[in-house]
Parts: C-alpha cells; structure tokens; sequence
C-alpha cells in the first residue's frame, strides 16, 4: 500500500480501527509491516502530542511545531531515498489533520506540524523514540548550502565546576582554574582554531538549540544534528567517539556512519560536518 493510500485511512487506524478490513475489494488483506510501522509511528507522535498540548485560559490551544523521530540503525537504514520522502510527507499531513482534531472548535495556535527523522543507536528494529520540540526558531538537520558561520560562543561551565576561589591575609583574591582533564581544538573552514577546555570524561558534541544543551557547540552547519557526538574519555589515554547524529562522522580517515562509535586516540583528526576536531591531553 502507498503512502498517500494511507491518507484516507489515517483516522481509524490511529483510532485502533481496521480500515482495511472495511474495504470490500481488501476483505483478507492486512497491514503490510511497512503499514504498520507507519501507524506506530503516527500513534507515538500522537501520544507526545497530547501530552505537551495545552490551552492557557482565554486563549488558543498551543502545540509544539517540531516532533523528531528516532529510529532505529536498521529502520534508518530501509527508509530511506523516496520510501523516507512519502514516510515524511505521510506523516507530516496526517499528524498535521489530527492535531486540527484533538483541540476541536478551539482555536490552534500551531499551523503547520515539522517532523525530522534521526537515529538512535540504543534501539532495537521496530522501536520509535520521539522528541517534541517548542524551539521553533532552531532549523532541522538538513543538507544546504552552506552559510558563514557566527563564532562559537564560550563554553558554559556547571557551577560544580567553577574555579576554585580562595581569600588571603590581604584580602586578595586568588582564583586557581581547576585543570581540566582534556583538550580540543576544533576549527571551521577558514576560521581560527579554539580551544575546549573538558571537565568531566563524556562531553556532547554537536549544532545544538535552545531545548538541546551540548558541551561542545559546533554552530552554523545545518548538516549537523543538534547532538551529533558523545566523545567519552577512557582509562588508558584512549577514547571512544559515538554518533548519534543524522549524518556520518570520521574519525582518522574512518567513517562512523550513525548509531555506530569507535575508538580514537589524542591527535587524531575528527571531521563533523565543516569542521575539524583534535584531542589534546
């Protein structure tokens, strides 16, 4: 069955009715797998749905306007090409209709629902995971021309890892940084090279957004996911680099293709996206 043949029966099978069932000239057929990992995934954005809408008094009914989807390695793997597009495409007008009907004669405030597909390496075939987002202004993982890039701002640094400030007999402050436990130097093309201060072993990498804090900001390249890379210290001076993004990563020469991680070691160039990361002890 065709994704816009769907369509027509998107509101029962969200509503646990068999539409096909119903289909005289369909009497015997039943979902496909494809079918119905179609509607599991209309049913969880519905959930997520319903539970982040909500209606101030007086006024409109608001809903978040991005939801993204993460599918398995091996889901991402057989939609892809125009099977993704019509998956997409599907999902998008349907949620979009249904939203119109949960909130009924109220006014809605959201007009158009965004879906983007990503990958989680921790699930199995068949599982979905799906994250509203209410940041609106902060574009999707996406292929484009490339733009210049604004410098990244400082790193944030939790309170826990403040300095260490300490008073002496003549009311002079002396502030001792405390040393951090690694290094990196990351650069985009053409800009200078800065420097990343690590303090704890796991740092986060990636384009981040309001609603998704990274350690490590690599701003301006839409090819990169909001978190795109966990780099993870280990013992014996070695580390192990995951990508959670949408788009690959390589690490020395090797492409880590998403919901995959392997393990690297200080001086070795990392390419996310535009730009070029080393590890420094």
């Amino acid at each position: 069955m065709k994704i816009s043949e769907l369509l027509t029966d998107f509101r029962k099978w969200l509503d646990g009715e068999d539409a096909v069932s119903r289909t005289p000239s369909a009497q015997q057929q039943q979902l496909s797998e494809w079918d119905e990992f179609f509607v599991k995934i209309a049913r969880e954005v519905e959930t997520v749905m319903k539970r982040e809408m909500f209606t101030p008094p007086g006024g409109p009914t608001y809903l978040p306007g991005e939801y993204i989807i993460y599918l398995s390695k091996d889901d991402d793997t057989m939609w892809q090409g125009r099977k993704r597009e019509g998956l997409e495409e599907g999902l998008r007008n349907g949620l979009t209709e249904r939203a119109r009907e949960l909130v009924g004669d109220r006014v809605l405030k959201t007009d158009k629902i965004a879906l983007s597909l990503g990958i989680d390496g921790a699930l199995d075939k068949g599982q979905v995971r799906v994250q509203a987002v209410w940041d609106e202004d902060s574009p999707k993982t996406q292929v484009t021309a490339r733009k210049k890039r604004p410098a990244p701002p400082e790193p944030e640094v939790p309170p826990e890892q403040q300095p260490t400030v300490l008073t002496d007999d003549a009311e002079r402050t002396i502030v001792r940084p405390r040393a951090p436990l690694f290094t990196i130097t990351y650069s985009g093309a053409g800009e200078d090279e800065t420097t990343f201060a690590a303090n704890k072993n796991k740092v986060e990498i990636g384009r981040g957004s309001k609603d998704f804090f990274v350690d490590l900001k690599l701003a301006g390249d839409q090819e990169i996911s909001r978190k795109h890379a966990i780099l993870t210290r280990l013992d014996g001076g070695a580390y192990k680099l995951e990508c959670v993004g949408r788009n690959s990563i390589e690490a020395d020469g090797r492409e880590i293709q998403p919901g995959e991680n392997a393990e690297i070691k200080a001086g070795q160039t990392i390419k996310i996206g535009v730009y070029e990361l080393k590890i420094a002890e």
